[in-house]
C-alpha cells in the first residue's frame, strides 16, 4: 500500500522539525496537511487576511520549519522587466514579511519554481535554471546553475538527500531533462534525458528502498527508477492516456495514492503555449486578454494507473463539458478514497468516491473555477 506522507513521523531527506517541508507536503504530492483541521462549529465564522504583492511577484507556495512560515515564488510570466526567485519569512496571521532573501538568479526565465527544507535545516529553492541554498535567516549559502538552460518544474528531495528537478518542455520534438544534484555541495550528480517532452511536476514514491519517479509526456505516463544516485527508465511500466478520436492535450502534474498514480489531461491552452514558446520562458510582454485560450476541444478526464501494473487504468470523465482545461493535478485522499477533480475553463469542481477498479460514485459538484493545487485537512 502506498505510504501517506503526512502520516510518516518525518520524510527521509527532509527537515524533521517541519510540518510542511515541501511545497505540497511531500514527494508523493498528496497535498495533505500534517496539522489538524479547524474543527469549525455551527456558530463560528472565519475571517480572511490578504496581502497583494503586485504584478512583479508570483507566489508559488509555502513551507515551514521551527515554527517559521515561509512563502516563496518567482516573477510573473508575460513580462520582461523582472526575472528572479525570492523567499520571505512571513507572519502567519498578518502575512507581513519578517525577513526576505535577496533577489535570486533565474537565468531570465519567468515560471513557478519549487522549494524544500532539507535534512540539515537549510532551504533549497529552484527557480528558472538555478537552484539556491539558503539558511533559515534567508542568507544565500550556495548556488547551482543547472545544465539545461530552461525553466524547471518541480524541485524534490530524494530519500538519500539528493535533489531532483526537471525542465518543462512544450516542444514535442525535444525531450525534457532530469537533473540529480547534491545539496551539500551544490554539484550535479546526473543529467538524465527523459523519453519525451514533459510539462507537469513529477511525483516520487519510495517502495521497499527503491524510489520511482512518475512523469507524463504529451501522451503517456512513464516511470523512472532511482537507485544508487542514478536514474533509469522503467521499461516495464508505462501507460498511454491518448484516447482514440479525442482532441486531447497533455497532462500536468500527478500524485500517488492507493497504489495508483492520478492525473488529469487537457493542460494545453493559449496562455501556456505563449508563455512556454518564448525564450527565456515567460519573458515576452503580452496582454492575456488578447490570447486565444481554447486550443483543444475534448472534455477533462481523470486517469488512474496502477503503480503495480500499468495495464490497469481507469478513465473518469467528471463533467463532460467540451474544451476543458486544467493546470494542476486532481486531489486524491487515500484515507477516505475521495477524488476531487476540476475543469478550470468551464468553472466546475466535484468529488467522487473511488470504490475500486473502474468504480466511482459521485459525491458533489459545484460551480467553482479552481486552478490551484487543492489541499486537504481533516477535523
Amino acid at each position: 500500500m502506498t505510504l501517506q506522507d503526512y502520516k510518516l513521523p518525518y520524510l527521509k531527506g527532509y527537515y524533521k522539525n517541519s510540518l510542511c517541508p515541501a511545497e505540497v507536503g511531500g514527494p508523493r504530492r498528496q497535498k495533505h496537511a500534517r496539522t489538524p483541521g479547524l474543527n469549525i462549529q455551527p456558530h463560528e465564522t472565519l475571517g480572511a487576511v490578504t496581502r497583494q504583492l503586485g504584478r512583479e511577484k508570483w507566489v508559488v507556495g509555502n513551507i515551514e520549519a521551527d515554527g517559521k512560515m515561509f512563502t516563496f515564488g518567482s516573477c510573473t510570466p508575460m513580462q520582461s522587466v523582472h526575472s528572479y526567485g525570492w523567499i520571505e519569512q512571513i507572519d502567519p496571521i498578518t502575512l507581513a514579511p519578517i525577513k526576505s532573501s535577496p533577489k535570486l538568479k533565474s537565468g531570465g526565465h519567468n515560471w513557478c519554481g519549487g522549494a524544500s527544507i532539507i535534512a540539515d535545516g537549510s532551504i533549497v529553492l529552484g527557480n528558472g535554471r538555478y537552484v539556491h541554498k539558503l539558511n533559515l535567516d534567508l542568507e544565500v549559502i550556495g548556488e547551482l546553475e543547472l545544465p539545461t538552460d530552461h525553466a524547471h518544474n518541480g524541485f524534490t528531495i530524494l530519500s538519500d538527500g539528493m535533489g531532483i528537478t526537471r525542465n518543462l518542455e512544450l516542444n514535442q520534438s525535444k525531450n525534457s531533462w532530469f537533473t540529480v544534484f547534491y545539496p551539500a555541495t551544490m554539484k550535479v550528480v546526473q543529467h538524465f534525458e527523459f523519453v519525451g517532452s514533459s510539462i507537469g511536476r513529477f511525483s516520487v514514491d519510495e517502495v521497499d528502498g527503491v524510489e520511482y519517479i512518475y512523469a507524463t509526456t504529451a501522451t503517456h505516463i512513464h516511470r523512472l527508477i532511482y537507485k544508487n544516485q542514478q536514474l533509469s527508465l522503467d521499461k516495464d511500466w508505462s501507460a498511454s492516456y491518448d484516447l482514440p478520436g479525442e482532441d486531447q492535450s497533455y497532462a500536468w502534474c500527478n500524485c500517488v495514492g492507493d497504489d495508483s498514480v492520478w492525473f488529469q489531461d487537457m493542460g494545453h491552452n493559449g496562455i501556456a503555449e505563449v508563455i512556454m514558446s518564448t525564450y527565456p520562458v515567460g519573458s515576452k510582454d503580452l496582454d492575456v486578454r488578447k490570447i486565444k485560450r481554447t486550443i483543444h476541444h475534448a472534455p477533462v478526464r481523470v486517469f488512474r494507473v496502477s503503480t503495480k501494473d500499468s495495464r490497469e487504468m481507469d478513465v473518469l470523465t467528471p463533467f463532460g463539458d467540451k474544451a476543458g482545461e486544467i493546470g494542476a493535478p486532481p486531489l486524491y485522499v487515500p484515507d477516505k478514497k475521495i477524488l476531487v477533480a476540476f475543469d478550470t475553463l468551464n468553472g466546475k469542481t466535484g468529488a467522487w468516491r473511488y470504490e475500486g477498479c473502474g468504480q466511482f460514485s459521485k459525491l458533489w459538484e459545484r460551480k467553482i473555477r479552481n486552478s490551484n493545487q487543492i489541499l486537504s485537512r481533516y477535523g
